[in-house]
């Protein structure tokens, strides 16, 4: 039985829902032959290629662009195979135990180790084969992926609409801190503006052009730029470099506990010691962790359209790395808690001078608000129910 996709030429063999049955596993590819590999690199794309494409822009970036896309069945066949290599990971735990996988390889383990609850939450707002999990139950964050996967093939039992993938502290304060952006862009108080760097630490020339073209809105007292350079530490220069350039005074926070600190001043009601704070951390977990607690006190997160696209806070969609974010920036234009993407510095500007009125924020956050009603952004909190209620059956 084969599932057809949306291309003619494209098919899936969505019955091998595991691809390996259970009277193959542990046989070597000799003996048998149907998992022989693709002619398909294993190799994920080095750190620099995200790079090379928003710096270089032009066909380098279409050339990327469209490899991103490129999730077909060969590279969740290459995935599965992948995730066989590591099944010894899981070999230890009840195969009755809900599994819940934050990436597509997490899932396909637990699948091919014979886990009986496995949830895979699918990543993104662009259907392709790479992102699911055939025997699992894959839960999509909203509705166009969710009818592109059916149209694609994935059976309807394997498939369900959840809601977006948020950390738990900022539904919780979902509406206090809504409320808390309206009073402060009714106030006319300084538009606060954060802005991280992602995971491959590209976007340097867009995200630095940025800052420096701020310079006059800064002097004026009209934005504060919270800059989060992660753990990279070419970002971290690049934004000393365009720091420099403005002329104003900065501090830096480079650990967790003064990011928490900082957070905490500002849900209190101060504002930052400098219009400019920059953030920049030796290790990974701070520089994510920091994006998650400063969202929840800035007025507007701009960044490229990845998993923030999705988070309950307004905002500015800046230049993708990826075509495949593109689908995520309409999704939360469409919401109404971000913008489409604005893929020139010229176009973000435009939307950081809507700031000098209320109007735009206050639309933003009431939007959030009644999404919220809605369950849009309880994803993870539906994720673990469902798990929970698939036990009990």
């Amino acid at each position: 039985m084969f599932a057809r996709c949306h291309s003619p030429h494209l098919f899936l063999k969505w019955t091998a829902a595991t691809f390996v049955p259970n009277s193959t596993r542990g046989k070597s590819r000799t003996q048998c032959p149907h998992l022989s590999r693709p002619h398909v690199s294993h190799e994920s794309p080095p750190r620099f290629l995200f790079r090379l494409a928003t710096e270089i822009g032009g066909p380098v970036e279409r050339l990327w662009g469209s490899f991103t896309k490129s999730g077909d069945e060969n590279a969740l066949r290459v995935t599965y195979q992948m995730a066989e290599t590591l099944r010894p990971l899981l070999l230890g735990l009840d195969r009755d135990t809900p599994i819940v996988a934050t990436h597509s390889l997490v899932g396909l383990i637990a699948v091919s180790c014979g886990f009986t609850n496995v949830i895979n939450l699918v990543i993104d707002n662009h259907a392709q084969w790479f992102i699911v999990v055939p025997g699992a139950l894959n839960l999509v964050q909203g509705p166009s992926n969710y009818h592109s996967l059916l149209r694609m093939g994935v059976p309807a039992h394997e498939l369900q609409l959840a809601g977006a993938w948020i950390p738990r502290d900022l539904v919780e304060g979902l509406e206090s801190d809504c409320r808390a952006r309206q009073q402060r862009a009714r106030d006319r108080k300084p538009a606060r503006l954060l802005i991280p760097v992602g995971g491959a630490g590209a976007q340097r020339s867009f995200v630095t052009t940025l800052v420096t073209a701020l310079k006059q809105k800064l002097l004026r007292g009209e934005v504060q730029l919270f800059l989060n350079a992660g753990d990279h530490e070419h970002m971290r220069d690049a934004f000393l470099g365009a720091i420099e350039t403005l002329g104003t005074p900065y501090t830096v926070v480079d650990s967790l506990d003064g990011v928490r600190s900082f957070a905490q001043r500002l849900r209190e009601g101060h504002e930052p010691e400098e219009a400019v704070t920059l953030f920049a951390f030796a290790d990974y977990f701070p520089a994510v962790a920091t994006t998650d607690l400063l969202a929840r006190v800035t007025d507007l997160l701009c960044c490229k359209p990845s998993e923030l696209a999705f988070y309950p806070v307004p905002k500015l969609m800046i230049r993708r790395v990826g075509d495949h974010e593109a689908y995520s920036a309409l999704r939360a234009s469409e919401m109404g808690d971000g913008t489409l993407e604005l893929r020139e510095v010229s176009d973000a500007l435009a939307y950081v001078e809507l700031t000098r009125q209320p109007d735009l924020l206050v639309q933003m956050n009431e939007s959030i608000i009644t999404n919220a009603k809605g369950g849009l952004y309880d994803g993870c909190k539906r994720a673990i129910e469902i798990a929970t209620a698939r036990c009990k059956l």
